[in-house]
């Protein structure tokens, strides 16, 4: 599958600082830059605004945290788990989460640009009424998540699990669904209407036509 829309990488500063202090830093500062956070466990955080710019992370435990509102630019998750972690409402550019987990993760009503899920189960995450632009999910699984009522342009899907997920009210026009796993799948004629389907990814959605093929 041929990737049309371009992705921009984060920006990463080139002289990265070690953070062994990062909870410390999240709940007194308004800002963290320039840091690259390792094998520690991000834990009990609440009504933080906080802004992350140009940011490694790498082999992160995230437990019982609620980001909401916060900002994430320029910032890779490598290896991390972000299970469960609220990042609703918030805005993140130009970020990477490669190898992650995010089961249970909130990123409703965000606004996300440039952004890329790699190799990451993200299932029972929680996409609705957030606004998408040039988002990348690639070999990853986000089966039973919810993309209702999206926003999307440069929306690219390859070899990702999508079973059972909800995009109702969510347009999939010009949107490549051949290499995904579909199965299941929570939408309607109007919202499928211009996606790219293969011939049986195309009957199985035939059912929401209420017509039998034989």
């Amino acid at each position: 599958m041929s990737v049309v829309y371009k992705i921009e990488k984060p920006k990463i500063y080139s002289d990265l600082q070690e953070c062994s202090n990062i909870v410390e830093l999240i709940i007194n500062e308004e800002s963290i830059e320039n840091k690259i956070i390792e094998d520690t466990v991000i834990s009990d955080i609440y009504n933080i605004r906080i802004s992350f710019n140009s940011c490694v992370f790498k082999n992160i435990i995230f437990e019982e945290c609620d980001l909401k509102k916060i900002d994430i630019v320029d910032c890779i998750f490598e290896n991390c788990d972000l299970s469960n972690i609220d990042i609703s409402d918030s805005s993140i550019y130009r970020t990477e989460f490669i190898n992650c987990k995010l089961i249970g993760s909130r990123f409703d009503d965000s606004l996300m640009k440039n952004v890329v899920f790699k190799d990451t189960i993200g299932t029972y995450s929680n996409f609705s009424y957030a606004k998408l632009k040039n988002i990348y999910f690639k070999d990853s699984s986000f089966r039973n998540s919810v993309f209702q009522e999206i926003e999307s342009k440069g929306l690219i899907l390859e070899s990702t699990d999508l079973t059972k997920s909800v995009f109702r009210g969510s347009s999939l026009d010009k949107v490549d669904l051949t290499t995904c796993n579909i199965d299941s799948l929570e939408i309607s004629i109007k919202d499928v209407s211009g996606g790219i389907l293969t011939p049986i990814q195309a009957l199985e959605l035939t059912k929401l036509m209420n017509i039998v093929v034989k």
